[in-house]
């Protein structure tokens, strides 16, 4: 029986293409990037480009994932936690200052713009969060360690889209701690 082991050729050349977009997104804007772009940097033709990919957007969009992904992992034990806990909290803010710091040209248009292009990724990883927020809320309020307050969801939409805003802005650790400040405050206080 043979097993493939490690990437594919393909596997490979996608991840070119997506390498290819997080190094030119240090250098221009979303919008400044092409496919023909993306195409050269990853060694492959124009044409070749849309075996792997169907556009730019579905390129940027998987770099995206990515970065959603990392950020929600980070995220979790704190959202899937119980009780006011600073470390957790401050821990998830620092992975997402790192990567609002290392990725924010691609994650401003795509979290806090209102681009056409980004608005399935929009939707998807903001309500997301939010849902899982209001969640970890509600489940504080339910066991007595956070006290009622305004309505879960709307703390947990203020409090998710504050929290993009200022690591947009700020990725620094005076930024990181008045984050953790503002949710711990807003839930338990």
């Amino acid at each position: 029986m043979n097993r493939r082991r490690g990437m594919t050729k393909g596997d490979r050349r996608e991840r070119a293409i997506v390498e290819t977009a997080k190094e030119l997104l240090q250098l221009v804007p979303p919008g400044q990037i092409t496919v023909d772009r993306l195409a050269a940097g990853a060694g492959i033709s124009r044409s070749s480009f849309y075996f792997y990919f169907d556009s730019k957007s579905a390129v940027l969009e998987a770099l995206l994932d990515e970065i959603a992904q990392e950020m929600e992992e980070a995220a979790r034990g704190w959202l899937d936690g119980a009780g006011d806990d600073p470390a957790a909290l401050r821990k998830a803010l620092g992975v997402s200052a790192r990567l609002w710091r290392e990725h924010g040209s691609l994650l401003r248009p795509a979290l806090l713009g209102e681009e056409e292009e980004f608005a399935g990724f929009r939707a998807r990883v903001v309500e997301g969060y939010i849902g899982q927020a209001a969640a970890r809320i509600g489940r504080e309020r339910a066991e007595g360690r956070a006290p009622e307050g305004p309505p879960q969801d709307g703390l947990a939409r203020a409090l998710v889209r504050m929290k993009f805003a200022v690591l947009a802005e700020d990725q620094s650790a005076q930024a990181i701690e008045t984050c953790a400040v503002v949710i711990t405050r807003a839930i338990y206080a």
